[in-house]
């Protein structure tokens, strides 16, 4: 793998670490991206802009809560993955890194 990294590197005229941060960076916004079509599914499934929205629509009974709990968990870890991801894409542009 290095060995791969090194001569991408030097084709595209970038340090290896350079490739690597602009890699890790384009990695973390696809993540970002997949991860908000996901939920953007969940909104759109059940008319709700929220996750805690959905769970007030279970609690009163105006969805049937299976499958609607499980996919509220679901939910409820793409936005703590999304929080991780923004927090490394943070992280990464930092000047101190």
């Amino acid at each position: 793998m290095a060995i791969a990294m090194e001569q991408i590197a030097g084709e595209l005229t970038l340090s290896p670490d350079e490739l690597q941060r602009r890699s890790l960076k384009a990695f973390l916004e696809r993540e970002g991206r997949l991860v908000r079509l996901d939920i953007a599914d969940l909104q759109d499934r059940y008319d709700v802009r929220t996750a805690a929205e959905l769970a007030a629509r279970i609690d009163k009974g105006l969805v049937y809560s299976h499958p609607a709990w499980e996919e509220l968990i679901e939910w409820e870890r793409l936005e703590a993955y999304l929080a991780r991801l923004d927090q490394w894409q943070s992280e990464l542009e930092s000047p101190h890194v």
